[in-house]
């Protein structure tokens, strides 16, 4: 806000100098409306305080140039979907966009009405470019091997890596850089924080001496789990205990049905995605499962495969989904 006054102060002085130095009132106007149109064309500046055009640097370490805030954008990564939607941003498209919007539970409450389907195992590029993106959102996961020439055929490409996907707080900060949303995304990181720390210690007391996991069923027999940090962490997550013999690794990893006995939690919540019902049906009717602490106090909860993401809005889907459980009891 600072720097659009500064250029109307500038542009008012200017139109002083001007009058004390023409006794025409006419051509004062005129030359008036000539020096405004001239500074107007020269900048585009915002309330946030990015100037256009504007450089941005991605995750590949390529300089964007972008010459105007975004207005049409487009992504082929439903964590990036998830942190527009925080950032009060609707892409115009995403891949596999009719897919999350009938079963991304994260997205309910949420205004994803109208959102174009990309495609699933492979990208639209005719749609894509029909819809004349000013930005595109890229994931990917090898940066010196980039495939993104087809997309920069079509608009500018904005690359992101393993760092945002694993951190919710730096996606939101990342992509807010390119939309214009800085401001927004620290009000959305403090709200989930402070979110954090009251459900914290709304549950430490209660549940002190209880253990709680939660882990993603991925398929028959196989058991993944993840230390999440929102979840975990005792100073900024909601500090749930882990039993002893759990994963210090914050990426999922396999476990067996062993290990789960071994560590015996007193809580579990179960990612499920949609269609995979029949494989926690079936693990129910298993002996050994059925042999845990949990399981026998009644103490399993299903949570849908939005549970099992670490992006922003599946975060809060989760911290939700597990607080209100707890918090019933």
């Amino acid at each position: 806000m600072k720097k659009i006054l500064s250029i109307v102060t500038v542009t008012a002085l200017s139109l002083s100098l001007l009058s004390g130095c023409q006794s025409n009132s006419e051509k004062t106007t005129a030359d008036a409306k000539d020096l405004t149109d001239m500074t107007e064309s020269a900048v585009s500046v915002t309330e946030s305080g990015i100037v256009y055009p504007y450089e941005y640097t991605d995750a590949a370490e390529r300089t964007i140039v972008i010459e105007k805030e975004p207005q049409s954008i487009v992504t082929n990564y439903l964590p990036l979907w998830e942190t527009l939607t925080l950032l009060g941003v609707k892409p115009v498209a995403v891949s596999g966009a009719d897919n999350y919007i009938k079963t991304w539970d994260a997205f309910q409450g949420y205004d994803v009405s109208g959102v174009k389907d990309l495609g699933a195992s492979e990208l639209n590029l005719e749609l894509l470019a029909q819809l004349k993106p000013d930005m595109i959102l890229n994931q990917s996961y090898d940066m010196k091997n980039l495939e993104i020439g087809n997309l920069e055929k079509i608009g500018p490409v904005a690359v992101f890596g393993n760092d945002t996907k694993m951190d919710w707080r730096l996606s939101l900060r990342e992509v807010a850089k390119i939309v214009n949303k800085q401001g927004k995304a620290e009000e959305v990181i403090k709200d989930l924080d402070d979110k954090l720390e009251a459900d914290r210690v709304k549950l430490a007391e209660k549940y002190k001496d209880q253990t709680v996991v939660q882990f993603s069923l991925m398929g028959k027999d196989k058991y993944y789990v993840a230390y999440r940090p929102d979840l975990y962490d005792k100073e900024k997550g909601l500090g749930l205990n882990v039993p002893e013999g759990f994963t210090q690794s914050e990426t999922y990893e396999q476990i067996s049905m062993e290990a789960l006995v071994k560590m015996n939690p007193d809580y579990i919540f179960v990612n499920v995605f949609d269609g995979d019902e029949p494989l926690l049906e079936e693990l129910e009717n298993n002996s050994v499962w059925r042999s845990l602490k949990a399981v026998k106090n009644e103490h399993i909860y299903q949570i849908d495969g939005s549970g099992h993401a670490a992006s922003p809005l599946a975060t809060l889907y989760t911290v939700n989904f597990i607080t209100d459980k707890l918090t019933a009891e």
